[in-house]
């Protein structure tokens, strides 16, 4: 009997227990915390990747369901069926630029239309944000919130657009400051347990300064999760075997390292992934939906926060339906997103081909670090799977922003400079043990969960 399934793109993930039978979408509540072995290949990859991928977790007999697969149970005993994959049959079709944004705008507001109430719309000022923002009919229930990731937050790209969209639109917003977010961890792991790095806390604490201005009003919110990978501004190269398909889904340093950390080969458990879909990845289009759908455990963070806090969440572009309409227009329109463009300019809304002052500056992470006072990573319980001196090195690191490292710091926050640094052969070492910290950070409680499960009984 089919109990489960995998959702198309891998949203809103399915875990199981191999052993016990259980599952569910919390991961937490599938671990046996008193019998809990760590699979050292699930670990491995969460560390590289900064999430669970390939269908493992870190903790051994733990898995997830991967698109297309279900879950079948008979006599108690869990079995995983592979069903075939109906995007395959679906891309390379010819969409219609009209036609395309008809079924978004038609999508958007049937949704919004299916309850009363504000719209409450994360607006980074970026084409998918923006996009969300102008489909919406009635623009007098959008609540559009904006946080910046500079210095001077006001300053940020992601404000300067937002603001200008909001006025252009007459629509309500706020930008929230940002700073204080790492004291949310141990919420993180409530919600995603050891199958997300800590990578979103920064989301928690700018829901909460919502949930703040807003006193008690019910909200739903309205996202542009992934957007940009089906409108042209998503390019993955050639997967030609399965070291490239290892790459698929990096989270560009935002994760630990894991030949650092442990040194274990994990290439056994991407391989039979790869080769159910080797042939399919010749195409371009069916790359870019496997990428989406290996980071997907990331991603869907950005509504399953929300969500837990009272704002239930939706995005079009989760639909398959608008994936692929948008997958299938001409290469040529999507190039740059040309045709994102043109519908932005008919709206008098690409700030692109505008003058406006404004900085591409990232420190938020910097800013955080700045502003609280990290809980070392535990190396007596951590060096049970982790190398000691890898963790050290973190520790020394987190610990010990000084004067030189202030200097530095700077500089690497200042675009044009971290250019010329990084052709210089310089690293951000603190951002990376920043990283690896909040990567391993979920391991760490893991371990202390199963060490008190034990305890008890």
């Amino acid at each position: 009997m089919e109990v489960a399934k995998g959702d198309w793109l891998g949203y809103q993930t399915v875990f199981y227990h191999e052993k016990t039978g259980v599952f569910g979408q919390n991961i937490n509540a599938v671990i046996d915390y008193s019998n809990l072995e760590i699979d050292s290949e699930g670990l491995a990859a969460y560390l590289d990747f900064g999430y669970s991928v390939f269908g493992h977790t870190p903790v051994k007999h733990v898995k997830f369901l991967l698109p297309n697969q279900k879950l079948i149970s008979r006599d108690g005993k869990l079995s995983i069926q592979h069903d075939q994959d109906p995007v395959v049959h679906l891309i390379g079709g010819r969409s219609k630029e009209e036609d395309v944004l008809g079924l978004l705008h038609a999508d958007v507001n049937k949704w919004a239309n299916s309850f009363q109430g504000d719209i409450l719309i994360p607006t980074s000022g970026g084409f998918d944000s923006r996009l969300m923002n102008v489909l919406i009919d009635d623009k007098s229930r959008i609540h559009a919130y904006t946080y910046g990731t500079s210095y001077n937050q006001g300053k940020s790209r992601e404000s300067v657009y937002a603001g200008l969209l909001s006025q252009r639109l007459e629509t309500q917003w706020n930008r929230v400051p940002l700073g204080k977010f790492n004291v949310y961890m141990a919420e993180w792991y409530d919600q995603y347990g050891p199958a997300v790095g800590a990578t979103g806390t920064y989301h928690i604490e700018f829901y909460k300064k919502i949930q703040e201005i807003e006193a008690g009003n019910k909200l739903h919110l309205l996202s542009g999760i992934i957007g940009d990978a089906w409108a042209g501004a998503v390019h993955v190269p050639p997967i030609e075997n399965v070291s490239n398909y290892r790459t698929l889904g990096y989270t560009h340093g935002m994760s630990a390292d894991s030949k650092l950390a442990m040194n274990v080969d994990y290439t056994a458990i991407v391989a039979p992934i790869f080769d159910r879909q080797k042939e399919q990845l010749r195409d371009p289009d069916y790359r870019i939906i496997t990428a989406m759908r290996t980071k997907m455990m990331m991603l869907q963070y950005l509504i399953g926060v929300p969500s837990s806090m009272g704002y239930p969440g939706y995005s079009p572009f989760l639909n398959q339906e608008v994936a692929i309409a948008m997958l299938n227009l001409p290469a040529e329109r999507k190039a740059n997103r040309l045709w994102q463009r043109d519908f932005f300019l008919q709206k008098n809304i690409l700030f692109e081909q505008e003058k406006h002052n404004y900085t591409y500056q990232n420190s938020l992470n910097y800013y955080a670090l700045l502003h609280e006072d990290l809980q070392p990573l535990d190396v007596m319980i951590l060096r049970e799977v982790i190398n000691p001196k890898y963790l050290a090195w973190i520790n020394q690191k987190i610990e010990q922003i000084d004067t030189k490292q202030r200097i530095f710091q700077t500089f690497m926050h200042m675009p044009k400079v971290k250019g010329i640094l990084k052709l210089l052969g310089a690293k951000n070492e603190l951002l990376q043990a920043y990283f690896a910290y909040i990567t391993i950070k979920p391991i760490e409680t893991l371990l202390k969960k199963r060490n008190g499960s034990i305890a008890k009984s």
